[in-house]
């Protein structure tokens, strides 16, 4: 009796000792990419770390930007290691690099960084991943076609003459001008997206309470708070309560304006121009997988996200014109041999023909893109240069500091938009210059954007001539998930000659 317990002991043991071995394999296993990644990170430079929060105080630093991003090259190398907490990211900056990843459609899935943003543009193609972004994106893509495009001119032209109007008062004074700038690209948006008209007298809908005038990103905050990371957490505080009280009302307003168009749809009492929610209406009406659940999310990331992104980047091109008078002048140049003395407001044809001012507006989104960060995860093994970074590994995209490596723009802090010409971006390597990103994930409205740049950039400086502001001709860029400067843009607005005031009818 004894010998067979000590038999089963010993088989008891040998059991607990097995599965405690089994469980410590299955751990290694399912973490091995992680140890590898940290593995790696081990191997490479990168700013200094703080025990557990990593890196995440960085983006508290006021000239993080100018100090760290600019000169990442410089200072760390091609690839760079960046602690987010105990998870290791690889800033990537090299050309070749980004196109090995940005082209394959086996990294296009985001990384968990963006589903703090769920809560405010919900989970449209910015924020999604996997098959709903894939299908999605073939949905929506038609919508941006030039020929739908070119219907959208008339709107950036109505809101390029209100923002005229609402400069006038400031002329030959010194002012803001991302703030006027904002409010027209708002005003794009409310017509280009919604369908409330920028010249809206008697309008049903009254604007100036839109929840999109009052959104407020919150991922920031989280990263100085880093335990505000796990949602677990987060969702207790007040931050999170005021975050999802904003998502409702942002919904809550889009389906207000779903339910409008529809009606307005259905009665025949249609007016107006065609907005990208009556395209996104008929898609919901033909395909089942695209719901107003899936209207409201990719309607709310096309304002938000459209706000931010071309408003700061209409903003930095005026500012660079008013410190850069010779390209300016070459803008004002081309913009006369197109018009002449006609009044008019653009065409397609005369958007395309605007190649000096594109070449302008590229250029500041060199120096200054909208979105100066983004992040990927490695769907598989990827091998740069002498290091394989694990599938899962977390990827930080980063063209502010891309656009500024100097072995492919010398002088890269200077504002020269001779870069875009077409001899020079011929022999520039295309993944050089990524301020819509590039490959599968390229931004869908880019085109969009560049339209409606071009028309309120040429609209301004067919009016006035743009002058710098004694005491306020650079600014200090912050990083606010896009490009913020601090202190604002100024310029001081001079009349032209012969100014245009209204555009002929």
């Amino acid at each position: 009796m004894f010998i067979q317990k000590m038999i089963d002991h010993a088989t008891h043991s040998e059991l607990w000792s097995f599965a405690t071995l089994l469980a410590i394999a299955l751990s290694i296993y399912s973490l091995w990419d992680y140890i590898k990644s940290v593995l790696l990170s081990l191997k490479l430079s990168g700013p200094e770390a703080l025990p557990i929060l990593g890196n995440c105080l960085i983006i508290k630093e006021k000239d993080m930007l100018a100090k760290r991003v600019a000169t990442a090259f410089g200072l760390y190398g091609p690839l760079i290691r960046v602690w987010v907490l105990l998870f290791p990211f690889f800033a990537v900056l090299q050309p070749d690099d980004l196109q090995v990843i940005l082209s394959s459609k086996k990294h296009t899935e985001k990384v968990f960084i963006y589903r703090l943003m769920h809560n405010f543009l919900g989970k449209g193609l910015i924020t999604s991943s996997g098959e709903k972004w894939n299908a999605h994106r073939k949905f929506i893509q038609p919508m941006f076609h030039l020929t739908i495009l070119e219907r959208f001119i008339d709107t950036f032209a109505d809101a390029s003459q209100t923002l005229f109007e609402n400069l006038h008062a400031s002329t030959n004074e010194e002012v803001n001008i991302a703030k006027y700038i904002n409010n027209c690209v708002i005003d794009i948006l409310n017509e280009a997206v919604l369908g409330v008209p920028v010249k809206r007298q008697g309008a049903l809908v009254d604007m100036e309470q839109s929840p999109f005038r009052q959104g407020k990103v919150v991922v920031n905050e989280r990263f100085l708070q880093p335990w505000l990371l796990f949602e677990s957490v987060y969702k207790f505080t007040k931050i999170a309560s005021e975050e999802l009280d904003q998502k409702k009302r942002l919904d809550q307003f889009t389906r207000k304006m779903i339910k409008r168009r529809r009606d307005m749809i259905a009665s025949g009492t249609f007016v107006g121009r065609k907005c990208l929610l009556d395209y996104m209406i008929e898609i919901s009406d033909n395909n089942a997988d695209f719901t107003e659940d899936d209207i409201v999310d990719e309607a709310c990331t096309f304002m938000l996200a459209g706000q931010d992104s071309v408003g700061a980047a209409v903003a930095f091109t005026l500012f660079l014109l008013a410190q850069n008078p010779e390209c300016q002048e070459k803008c004002v140049a081309e913009i006369n041999d197109i018009f002449m003395d006609d009044q008019r407001a653009p065409t397609m044809n005369d958007l395309r023909d605007m190649r000096y001012v594109e070449m302008c507006i590229k250029e500041a989104l060199r120096l200054c893109p909208s979105v100066p960060l983004m992040a990927r995860k490695l769907g598989e093994e990827v091998r740069l240069g002498k290091y394989t970074l694990p599938a899962g590994s977390n990827i930080f995209i980063c063209p502010y500091a891309t656009h500024r490596l100097p072995h492919i723009y010398p002088d890269p802090e200077k504002f020269d938009p001779e870069r875009f010409s077409p001899q020079n971006m011929e022999t520039r390597h295309p993944y050089a210059y990524i301020p819509f990103s590039a490959g599968p994930r390229y931004c869908i409205g880019n085109r969009f954007a560049i339209m409606e740049m071009k028309t309120v950039v040429s609209r301004l400086l067919r009016s006035y001539q743009l002058l710098p502001v004694p005491g306020k001709t650079s600014f200090n860029a912050t990083f606010r998930i896009t490009l913020r400067a601090s202190g604002g843009l100024w310029v001081h607005l001079k009349p032209r000659e012969n100014p245009l005031i209204d555009y002929s009818h």
